[in-house]
């Protein structure tokens, strides 16, 4: 992997790397403030004047019901004599036919060994339960004595691996192989469990290899426990759209993404690894779309060594996936009320947690209708977390895209600045882009209550977060007389527990997962 870390290069070769930014710029004048030389470092000893803290941002609340997995729909099997159809290698149409004509609380259950499919398995129907004899390990596309998997590598182009539509649903112990588009979808449904799953393309950092690994969408009550998704193009875990949603244990590496969240109100992702991915975990809302994700706490979780170079195709992937600089451990854009607590974050080469707006990723405020201007990004607690340190030393692994990736561009370039002129080597644990709310209030510095506190950090760590200004810097970096000085002092730093962020959550709390 190319490296180049943060090193003292010349101010006009850092200008370089910064020639489009889709965020529309501020001048110097659009701030009352003017930055003083250099870099203003707080850190510990100036809490200053910006008293905001404590308050939640005022959002629309709606904290849910408390929901840690189990069926909470209105379908079930109880009185139904579901039958059982089991299955050996060699079988592959026989289970095309069978699940073409399943009847309520089915199970299909495969024996070991290896399952070849030319088209997808689709099934729409209540109730039914799909079992193998194991989801296997890392890089087994053939079953073993103990492991089923079902391979769709001659398969029909366009096609998913498992696709579902149905109420009560379970698959387990199974590994899909090679899929064409997704290799699980699951859509439009209501008390999934999806336990002990393996989702896989044999082939590393190929932008066609298939979106998404485990892709529950549109859907409620879903179960995500135990799983492993390697090497897709977008996402190798993905809940979008989705309300009440469990993902815990699961190991997600060598995507585009780890694990993402999107749109989605009351999910609670606990325990899981997402470790050598381009980025570790997502919050956001995607633009255009009216639901409104909000409600999310991370727990537990390890997001380390995600420096993977992003390999999402631009027009066949998620847009916004595409633009994320490599080495991003999570970022959460376009999000509300989002709580972390209990992770470790380590070796993440740009940055360990960026908090943005969604106008960063899509600055066209009328893209943002359909979910009543859900842009902005709002009620964030990051407290009681571990940050091991290793991270925010090589923005975009050295190779920063401005076409591609231009927020990872111009990151990359004050903080190459900020090494060249004053010996600052590491982006900060957390980087806030200060856009929201749009446009910047100077006299509300956390509008957004954005919380950090009590985290453990490394002992050399100075400061701990830095709100970006993203808008200024960017300005001050593009147009004909772009200016590394004056957009580096338009960024502030702040040591853990210091300035507007030093506050304690928000009100109510996120009641959804307590495990």
């Amino acid at each position: 992997m190319h490296r180049l870390s943060l090193t003292r290069a010349s101010c006009a070769a850092l200008l370089t790397v910064v020639g489009l930014l889709a965020l529309p710029g501020c001048s110097e004048e659009d701030d009352p403030k003017p930055p003083g030389p250099g870099t203003k470092v707080d850190a510990g000893t100036d809490a200053g004047t910006e008293t905001d803290a404590g308050t939640d941002a005022g959002v629309i609340v709606d904290a849910g019901t408390p929901w840690d997995g189990g069926v909470t729909g209105t379908f079930s099997c109880a009185g139904k004599q579901g039958q059982t159809y089991n299955f050996t290698p060699g079988q592959e149409q026989q289970i095309q036919d069978r699940v073409n004509s399943l009847t309520e609380c089915a199970t299909i259950q495969l024996a070991a060994g290896t399952y070849t499919f030319d088209n997808a398995i689709t099934i729409r129907k209540d109730g039914i339960t799909f079992a193998g004899a194991g989801k296997g390990t890392k890089g087994e596309a053939t079953g073993g004595t103990a492991s089923t998997v079902l391979v769709f590598t001659n398969a029909a182009a366009n096609t998913n691996g498992l696709d579902v539509v149905g109420k009560l649903f379970t698959v387990r112990d199974v590994a899909i192989w090679n899929a064409k588009k997704d290799a699980l979808r699951i859509e439009n449904s209501t008390d999934v469990l999806i336990q002990r799953v393996r989702t896989e393309w044999a082939q590393q950092n190929k932008e066609s290899n298939g979106k998404y690994g485990i892709y529950p969408v549109k859907s409620k009550y879903v179960t995500i426990d135990d799983c492993e998704a390697y090497n897709a193009a977008d996402a190798g875990i993905y809940v979008g759209q989705t309300e009440y949603a469990i993902v815990r244990n699961n190991k997600a590496l060598q995507n585009v993404a780890g694990i993402e969240i999107e749109n989605t109100r009351f999910a609670f992702v606990h325990g899981n690894l997402a470790q050598d991915n381009t980025t570790g975990l997502v919050v956001f809302d995607l633009p255009g779309n009216p639901i409104v994700g909000t409600d999310i706490r991370f727990q537990n979780n390890k997001i380390l060594d995600n420096n993977r170079p992003n390999f999402a195709s631009v027009t066949a992937s998620s847009s916004t996936v595409s633009q994320v600089p490599a080495g991003t451990g999570t970022f959460i854009l376009a999000s509300r009320r989002v709580e972390f607590s209990g992770n470790t974050w380590s070796n993440n080469n740009t940055v360990d947690v960026a908090v943005l707006s969604g106008l960063a990723i899509e600055p066209d405020p009328a893209q943002w209708s359909a979910g009543g201007g859900n842009w902005g990004t709002s009620d964030i607690y990051i407290h009681d977390n571990t940050f091991q340190g290793g991270s925010g030393d090589s923005v975009d692994n050295g190779a920063p895209d401005q076409e591609k990736r231009p927020f990872g561009a111009v990151v990359f370039a004050a903080y190459q600045y900020a090494a060249a002129a004053q010996g600052i080597l590491q982006v900060e644990h957390v980087l806030w882009d200060g856009i929201d709310p749009a446009p910047r209030d100077p006299t509300h510095p956390n509008a957004i209550n954005l919380c950090v506190g009590k985290n453990a950090v490394p002992p050399s760590t100075k400061s701990f977060m830095v709100d970006f200004n993203l808008q200024a810097v960017s300005g001050n970096l593009t147009g004909s007389s772009p200016n590394l000085t004056t957009a580096w002092g338009y960024t502030k730093h702040y040591a853990q527990g210091t300035g507007p962020y030093s506050c304690t959550g928000f009100n109510p709390p996120v009641v959804t997962g307590s495990l």
